[in-house]
């Protein structure tokens, strides 16, 4: 049974909120890094956990939307939280440089799951509106489709 545009709206939803609260995350860490050094010990705290709330708002959303790839995300996500908070001593000590890498670093992880989250949330539209035996199709049209859009962008993996 086909189901109607509504789910697609959802999903349209969610992935806009997706979006939203990585681009606000990027804006924040952009700022902390820019800082000077004072500031920039300062501010650390903050952002983990901001980038503490963003994983858990994501995680919650990507349940909601039936992400197809949530645990390789929750993966990544434990992990880039365990090497911020694994730095965090060092960066109140002053090795904001060590911060600056960490924060670079970040945002390759969150530029990663941009681009991975977006293509999980059409596929799982397409799951909804698909009747089965679709999936492996889908698959590999998701596999052609993230390599144009890696291509089309110079090599970076990008969020819309």
């Amino acid at each position: 049974m086909m189901r109607s545009n509504g789910s697609d709206g959802r999903l349209h939803v969610i992935g806009s909120a997706m979006r939203h609260a990585r681009k606000m995350l990027c804006a924040r860490i952009g700022q902390l890094a820019a800082a000077p050094d004072d500031a920039f010990i300062a501010g650390w705290p903050l952002v983990v956990a901001e980038v503490e709330a963003v994983f858990r708002h994501e995680e919650t959303l990507m349940e909601c939307s039936g992400h197809g790839n949530l645990q390789a995300h929750l993966a990544d996500n434990a992990l880039a939280l365990c090497a911020l908070h694994r730095v965090t001593p060092r960066i109140e000590d002053g090795d904001t440089a060590l911060g600056r890498e960490a924060l670079g670093a970040l945002e390759a992880i969150l530029s990663l799951h941009r681009f991975t989250a977006d293509l999980a949330l059409v596929g799982a539209g397409a799951r909804l509106r698909r009747p089965g035996g679709s999936a492996a199709r889908f698959a590999r049209h998701d596999r052609i489709t993230a390599v144009q859009i890696v291509v089309r962008s110079g090599g970076k993996a990008s969020g819309r």
